[in-house]
C-alpha cells in the first residue's frame, strides 16, 4: 500500500501543471468571449473550468501524499496546500456559475483564479526550486552558474566556514537542503544543521573525509545516481571540492581563520585564488576567452544519430562538448566527423573507449582540448606521448586505466589543473614524484568508499509458504 501511494504522490509534478494551463485558458475565453467578434468561444468555457476544476482536485490528492516525505518547510508547503485547495474549490464553483449564466459572479472568479494560482505557483516554485523562485530573474541579474566562491580581500584572515565554505554550500546545496527544502531530512544552512546531518544520521565527520557522506557523495562520478549535487545542477569546482576537502579534514570547525589551519602548497594556490578580481574569478580555464566558427550542423545531427551527445557549451559560444557514454562504438565514420570538429571541440569524453593506437593520434589532433576524460579506457603510455601534443589541456581523466608514473611524466610541460589517477599503474609511492612534476595540478588518487544508507537499497526476501 505505501509503495502505491509513493507513485501516485510522484504524478503531482505532472498533474499540477493541467490545471495551470486550462484555468487560465478557461479565464482567458472568459474574458475573451465579452467581444462579438470572439462569442462563440463561450461554448468552452464551462468545459475548460470542469476541466480545470477535476485537474486541480487531482493535484491536491497527490500533492497532499507527496508531502508526507517531509522534505519541505511546514509553513511554505501549508500555505502552498491551503491555495491548491482554493484553487480547486474556485474553480468548481466557476464551472457552476457557467452553468447557471451567472456573469457576475463568474467575472470576480476569473479575478480571484488568477491571483490565485500565480500565488500557488510560486509558493510551489518556492518548495521546488528555492526561496523567491519567481521574482529571482526580476530582482537580480542572472550570476554565472559556474562562478567560484565570493572574492575575499585576506584569504588568510577569513574565517573558513563563514566567508569561503557556507557560500559554496549556498550556491550549489541549498536549493535542495535549506530551510524551504530539506531532501533527505538534511539542511546545511546553518551549523546546526550540519553536524545534527539528515535523517540518516551525520554527513560531516570532522577530521575525516573518509567517513564524511556529504563529501564522498560529491567526489562520485556524475553519473552515478547518489552523486550530488544532483545530475543537471550547478556542480562544485576543482577549487571548491578541494577547499571543502581541507575543511573536513582540518576538523570542520566553524569560527577558525585560514592561518589557523595547516595549508599544504595546493591550499594555499586555492586560497589566493579568493583574492583575485571578480573578473578572474568567474572567469573558467576550460573555456577559451575567443570564440571560434560555428560547427556544420549536418555533422552534429548525425553524430547524434549515433548516440554521441554532443552540445554547445554555452549559448554565447560555438565551443563544443562530446561524451561517448551512451555510443556504443568509435568507427572510422565517427573519427571523421570528430577530426572535423577538430577546431571547436574543447570537452571531450570517452569512457571505456577502446581504440586503436592511430585512433589516439587523432584525438591528439584535436589541439584546443581543454578537457579530456578517458576512464576506463585502453589508454597505454605510448599514447599518453602522443597526446602531448594537447597543450591546452587543463582536466585529463585517466580512472581505472594502464597508465604508469613513466608515461605520465611525458607531460611535465603542460599545465594540467586535474589529474585523476585512481586505480591506474601509478603507486601511492610515486605520488610525490608526480606532484612535484605537476605542482599547478590537483591530483586525485581515489580510493573512496560511499557506504549504503537506508534509502539507498531495499532487500527482497521470498516469501515462504507456511504449511
Amino acid at each position: 500500500m505505501l509503495f502505491i501511494t509513493e507513485v501516485i504522490a510522484h504524478f503531482h509534478p505532472v498533474l499540477v501543471h493541467l490545471p495551470i494551463g486550462i484555468l487560465l485558458l478557461a479565464i482567458l475565453f472568459h474574458w475573451l468571449s465579452s467581444k462579438e467578434k470572439f462569442a462563440g468561444l463561450s461554448i468552452a468555457i464551462p468545459i475548460a473550468y470542469l476541466a480545470g476544476a477535476i485537474t486541480a482536485i487531482l493535484s491536491c490528492i497527490t500533492g497532499y501524499l507527496l508531502s508526507g516525505t517531509g522534505e519541505y518547510d511546514e509553513t511554505t508547503l501549508n500555505l502552498h496546500q491551503w491555495m491548491g485547495i482554493l484553487v480547486a474549490f474556485i474553480s468548481s464553483a466557476g464551472y457552476l456559475f457557467c452553468r447557471n449564466k451567472n456573469e457576475q459572479q463568474l467575472k470576480w472568479v476569473s479575478i480571484g483564479l488568477a491571483g490565485l494560482i500565480t500565488i500557488t505557483g510560486h509558493l510551489g516554485g518556492t518548495l521546488t526550486h528555492g526561496e523567491g523562485y519567481l521574482w529571482k530573474g526580476i530582482s537580480e541579474s542572472k550570476k554565472d552558474s559556474i562562478n567560484a566562491v565570493k572574492v575575499i580581500t585576506n584569504a588568510q584572515e577569513a574565517i573558513v566556514y563563514k566567508d569561503i565554505i557556507q557560500p559554496i554550500l549556498q550556491q550549489k546545496c541549498y536549493n535542495c537542503h535549506a530551510a524551504t527544502k530539506q531532501k533527505g531530512g538534511l539542511r546545511l544552512d546553518t551549523e546546526e544543521w550540519i553536524i545534527k546531518g539528515g535523517k540518516n544520521g551525520k554527513i560531516v565527520v570532522p577530521g575525516s573525509i573518509d567517513s564524511s557522506v556529504v563529501y564522498k557523495r560529491i567526489v562520485l562520478d556524475p553519473i552515478e545516481e547518489k552523486h550530488m549535487p544532483p545530475k543537471g545542477k550547478p556542480q562544485l569546482t576543482e577549487q571548491e571540492r578541494l577547499l571543502l576537502q581541507w575543511w573536513i579534514a582540518s576538523g570542520a570547525d566553524f569560527t577558525k581563520k585560514s592561518k589557523e589551519l595547516s595549508q599544504t602548497a595546493v591550499i594555499k594556490t586555492a586560497l589566493n585564488a579568493l583574492e583575485k578580481s571578480e573578473v578572474l574569478e568567474t572567469k573558467r580555464a576550460d573555456i577559451p576567452d575567443a570564440d571560434v566558427a560555428k560547427a556544420n550542423e549536418t555533422i552534429l545531427e548525425s553524430l547524434r544519430k549515433n548516440s554521441v551527445t554532443v552540445f554547445e557549451i554555452s549559448e554565447k559560444s560555438n565551443w563544443l562538448s562530446a561524451n561517448f557514454v551512451n555510443c556504443i562504438k568509435w568507427n572510422t565514420d565517427i573519427e571523421k566527423q570528430m577530426t572535423s570538429l577538430k577546431d571547436q571541440l574543447i570537452w571531450l569524453k570517452i569512457p571505456g573507449a577502446q581504440l586503436q593506437e592511430s585512433s589516439w593520434k587523432t584525438i591528439a589532433g584535436f589541439t584546443n582540448l581543454r578537457r579530456l576524460s578517458a576512464e576506463h579506457s585502453n589508454i597505454a603510455d605510448q599514447d599518453l606521448a602522443q597526446l602531448n601534443a594537447l597543450k591546452q589541456l587543463q582536466y585529463l581523466n585517466l580512472v581505472d586505466t594502464k597508465i604508469t608514473l613513466k608515461g605520465l611524466l611525458q607531460w611535465k610541460s603542460n599545465n594540467l589543473a586535474s589529474l585523476y589517477i585512481n586505480k591506474t599503474g601509478i603507486g601511492f609511492q610515486e605520488y610525490n614524484t608526480l606532484k612535484t612534476n605537476f605542482p599547478k595540478a590537483i591530483i586525485d588518487t581515489g580510493g573512496y568508499h560511499v557506504p549504503l544508507i537506508a534509502t539507498d537499497t531495499q532487500q527482497l526476501h521470498p516469501s515462504t509458504d507456511k504449511k
